[in-house]
């Protein structure tokens, strides 16, 4: 209990300390009509209202215009981008298009209330009213599923693994293998609104609030947001946005645990029917008003990583004197733009966190090391962070760094560390780092110096060793 109130206290001051903006109308063209469905497709963002078809955007919502000759009318429950094709889920069937809503032909599952669509990249799902869920491989033809269970609310699709919520306290069904078979998961005595995955974590919004799932779906717990019934969901990493009836949008943090009311700027006694991510702005489609949008939280990502150093390693400890290193996070393209920045201390294990704030999840950075006096080392490869995380480890091989620029530092075990022996940053050990080294040695300097190599706040015979044999062995950076 205890460590519970104190992660509600801690997840309450980060949302004290931090002064977000508020949600901003922008319905300039769609005008009070309520939105119950979002998807986008890079650059138009689309929105499905009740009884008005389609609106879409080109300027991230700012303004809006009715999209579809054939639409215009409908209730649009769900949209999916398949293929090269944008699809929209009706209270008569599936409408699809080609021309970014221009123009629209209703291509199956006629005289169906759809309320769900989801695709991956072979097939497209569609959850109906009282048929069940159904797929199709073209979009054309669609055929009912192996799962038995009518009223499909919500659907979420990672690509082979499916989930699928029902109405009439039916639960959340899975499927592993493309929708091809299914099975009950724990969640099997409420009615499912919406879903969500993100990595091995799922969300579901019921009709009392919010279940979560750290196994992907297929046992779940119900979340401390628990009186509230959830139209709609939006996960960016553990930060996850819940649409209510009547109580706006919620916020979480820390992947469900605790929730609190993101208001500010929002009608009071809203119903938030549909939630998107798009363009780093969360977008609410209303029962009031249209569409709302704010900016996406972003919190910290944290790299934990490994390094030694050359020179402050101990092959007879198996251990390393702990020192502060500087973490750049670079564009994984030319020319290699530096992304975030952060500085840590590597502990005698060379274990070492360091977070981030505008770095982001899915996205490729290469990790660049440096360190007072040692070589400018890169990742072997771009990294991703998952789920706001990141675990690298330099020291297994000489691969882990890039153009294998590191030395084996212990045999047993096998470790490896970055050279040491570059005093004046310059990106290669040669002459000029050996004078400075001497220099100091010889005026006996002490403390927190560049030209101490190995750690021990003392300018020797030690430090100068280690420089004038990586400048006999010509060391210098390699990158990109």
């Amino acid at each position: 209990m205890k460590k519970l109130i104190i992660a509600f206290l801690l997840f309450t001051t980060f949302l004290a300390q931090n002064s977000f903006p508020q949600w901003s109308n922008v319905s300039s063209g769609l005008g009070n009509k309520e939105v119950y469905s979002f998807t986008d497709n890079g650059t138009n963002l689309f929105a499905g209202t009740f009884n008005y078809g389609l609106y879409t955007s080109t300027n991230g919502g700012m303004n809006w215009a009715q999209a579809g000759i054939g639409l215009n009318n409908r209730v649009v429950f769900s949209l999916t981008m398949f293929g090269n094709y944008l699809y929209a889920g009706t209270d008569i069937g599936v409408y699809r298009t080609s021309n970014n809503g221009a123009y629209w032909s209703l291509i199956g599952l006629n005289n169906n209330t759809i309320y769900s669509l989801a695709s991956n990249q072979t097939r497209a799902f569609a959850g109906l009213h009282v048929s069940g869920l159904f797929y199709s491989s073209g979009g054309t033809s669609w055929y009912i599923s192996s799962l038995n269970v009518i009223n499909i609310k919500s659907i979420a699709v990672s690509g082979n693994f499916i989930l699928a919520g029902a109405g009439s306290n039916a639960g959340v069904y899975l499927s592993n293998n493309n929708g091809n078979n299914w099975s009950a998961t724990s969640l099997n005595n409420k009615s499912v609104y919406s879903l969500a995955l993100n990595g091995n974590y799922a969300y579901a919004g019921t009709g009392g609030g919010v279940y979560y799932s750290m196994d992907s779906g297929y046992t779940w717990t119900r979340s401390p947001l628990n009186n509230d019934l959830v139209y709609s969901l939006a996960v960016n990493g553990s930060v996850i946005y819940a649409g209510t009836e009547l109580n706006g949008v919620f916020l979480s943090t820390n992947n469900g645990l605790n929730w609190t009311q993101l208001n500010d700027g929002l009608p009071a006694g809203i119903t938030v029917y549909s939630l998107h991510l798009y363009n780093n702005y969360v977008y609410a489609g209303a029962s009031l008003n249209g569409v709302y949008r704010r900016p996406v939280l972003q919190l910290p990502v944290t790299l934990n990583q490994k390094i030694f150093i050359q020179g402050f390693y101990d092959p007879v400890t198996d251990a390393m004197v702990s020192d502060t290193v500087s973490v750049y996070l670079r564009n994984a393209s030319p020319p290699y733009e530096v992304i975030d920045f952060s500085t840590g201390v590597a502990d005698p294990s060379g274990q070492g966190s360091f977070e981030f704030l505008t770095a982001v999840n899915g996205t490729d950075y290469f990790i660049q090391l440096e360190h007072r006096n040692s070589l400018e080392t890169w990742s072997k490869t771009p990294q991703q962070f998952t789920a706001s995380e990141l675990s690298y480890d330099f020291t297994t091989a000489n691969t882990q760094a890039y153009g294998d620029n590191m030395t084996q530092i212990d045999a047993s075990p096998l470790r490896y560390g970055i050279y040491s022996g570059d005093e004046d940053q310059n990106g290669l050990v040669d002459l000029s780092d050996v004078v400075n080294v001497s220099n100091d040695g010889s005026s006996f300097s002490t403390g927190y110096v560049s030209s101490d190599m190995n750690g021990d706040n003392i300018v020797d015979l030690s430090d100068l060793v280690i420089t004038s044999n990586n400048a006999g062995a010509f060391v210098s950076s390699i990158i990109p």
